[in-house]
């Protein structure tokens, strides 16, 4: 069975249990580890040692009070995490059944309070080809400017500009004269085509001269058009971006970007991608994203999971502090976590019990880990399982209202996103059908204007066979809109069984 070492864990971690983890699940990872690790049935040469170790663990965690001694030796819990269930029990059945589960991770109040803000290492990586010539460049220079007005003395700022090439306008390094940054801000003309690649190199290079896990390293693209024939080179500098420690975010400005393209990208990262209608909400959304950045108190939250056998992991959608999808990949990236407010995720799993005897099922275990700039070491972990119990009647307690609303709004959204999918197949009637009912369901929540957006759009599929780009993004990103703000009270929270 090899060699293993405890040495550097602490109780919880040589268990394999949360800090808040119940009795019941103390003892089963007890029991399980001893199966395993017995002198008498593991050959490894120190399996006395870890054995002994593991009693030691048991020994404390599972006295009330030996326990709490021990846990205040501890240092405080940077993270908390909570869930909301879309159900309280599973029904004793064979068949699958849905459960939507809201993930909230926030930081500890002790760990709150200690938080100072990380150094920013941030790259604009703008576009500047032809199609942004007048307004939109003109915003674009404003607020970039404006940004420079909000940079702190260690902070890191570079300016990438693209258009069928790259050229580093501002090179990072730090404490630069403000005066002399704006000015060559100002210097920007337009021109060109658009080659995103080019421009995300040189934004990648810039911030990787610099990259420090102690810092908040982040690159902005901002670009009104499509890229041609090198999305592909883009996704794996992505992958390296996000290997290496780097957050991409994307702002699409106009109807004419490539809106699945820029999702997909910074959903890599953990970023998300924004629609931008007038030049003038330019500097609005750049001054937003830089504060939330101030605001960052944990980067590149990871969700290495585990499902049971015939579970299946069918949507998964980050909530706050930003709206975006989550890739379903291995391991799930969920995003950054604010130090005011929350990260929240929103997972959709099709569960099939598979031990009708059995008092309980899992419904998902794993590992997070983040990525805390301010904190020595940076990187934090947590060990996670949710399990729900099996019953034989039907428990009709409704689930939390603030988790209904998620779930139905994030239905709105997913409503378009099938309705695309219909048209991309030629499935034009069916399309149809789903945005009218997605109007009626918006009149019914009051979003007028979307509605109409919408009758429009049919109105158009019915001479084009499909959408207008500029009611396509008008619905996909209004209907994404509609998750914002988020209004989870983690008061109201369950911790996981």
């Amino acid at each position: 069975m090899g060699n293993f070492s405890f040495d550097e864990q602490n109780y919880y971690e040589i268990l394999g249990v949360a800090r808040d983890a119940s009795p019941q699940e103390i003892k089963q990872a007890y029991l399980a580890l001893v199966r395993r690790y017995h002198p008498d049935v593991n050959p490894a040469p120190n399996a006395h040692e870890l054995f002994v170790r593991i009693q030691e663990a048991y020994q404390v965690l599972s006295d009330p009070e030996k326990r709490a001694a021990y846990d205040e030796s501890l240092p405080p819990l940077p993270l908390t995490i909570t869930t909301q269930l879309s159900r309280q029990a599973l029904l004793r059945v064979p068949d699958p059944q849905l459960v939507y589960v809201l993930l909230h991770i926030a930081p500890s109040e002790a760990a709150k309070n200690a938080y100072k803000r990380p150094p920013l290492n941030v790259c604009l990586a703008l576009d500047r080809s032809t199609s942004m010539k007048g307004k939109r460049l003109a915003a674009l220079k404003r607020a970039a400017s404006m940004l420079v007005d909000d940079l702190q003395e260690d902070d890191i700022f570079s300016v990438v500009a693209f258009d069928d090439r790259a050229e580093v306008l501002i090179p990072a390094t730090r404490g630069q004269d403000k005066a002399y940054l704006k000015q060559r801000i100002q210097r920007l003309e337009a021109g060109g085509g658009t080659e995103i690649f080019q421009g995300l190199r040189a934004a990648f290079q810039q911030v990787g001269r610099f990259y420090r896990p102690d810092h908040l390293n982040n690159i902005i693209l901002v670009t009104d058009g499509h890229t041609y024939g090198d999305e592909e080179k883009c996704y794996r500098l992505a992958e390296q971006a996000k290997h290496r420690g780097i957050v991409i975010n994307g702002l699409g400005i106009g109807d004419k970007w490539n809106d699945a393209f820029l999702d997909r990208l910074t959903a890599i990262t953990g970023g998300s991608a924004q629609l931008v209608l007038s030049a003038r909400d330019i500097e609005a959304f750049l001054e937003k994203h830089i504060r939330g950045l101030s605001n960052r108190f944990a980067e590149r939250v990871l969700l290495e999971y585990q499902l049971p056998e015939g579970a299946e992991l069918r949507y998964a959608f980050r909530i706050a502090p930003d709206v975006a999808p989550v890739a379903l990949e291995q391991p799930l990236v969920l995003g950054g976590v604010p130090r005011e407010g929350s990260l929240q995720v929103l997972l959709e799993i099709l569960v099939p019990p598979t031990d009708l005897e059995a008092s309980q099922q899992l419904i998902l275990q794993g590992t997070f880990s983040a990525h805390l700039p301010a904190q020595i070491p940076p990187l934090y972990q947590h060990s996670y399982r949710l399990a729900m119990p099996l019953k034989d009647q039907a428990d009709l307690t409704p689930p939390p209202a603030e988790l209904v609303e998620a779930m139905g709004r994030l239905t709105l959204y997913r409503m378009q996103e099938k309705a695309q999918e219909d048209l991309a197949q030629g499935r034009v009637a069916q399309a149809t059908r789903k945005l009218e009912q997605l109007a009626s369901r918006l009149l019914l929540e009051g979003q007028v204007q979307l509605a109409q957006t919408i009758h429009q759009e049919i109105a158009q599929i019915h001479h084009t066979r499909r959408l207008s780009p500029a009611g396509q993004k008008a619905i996909k990103f209004g209907t994404r809109a509609l998750l914002l703000p988020a209004r989870i009270d983690p008061s109201s929270q369950e911790k996981p069984s």
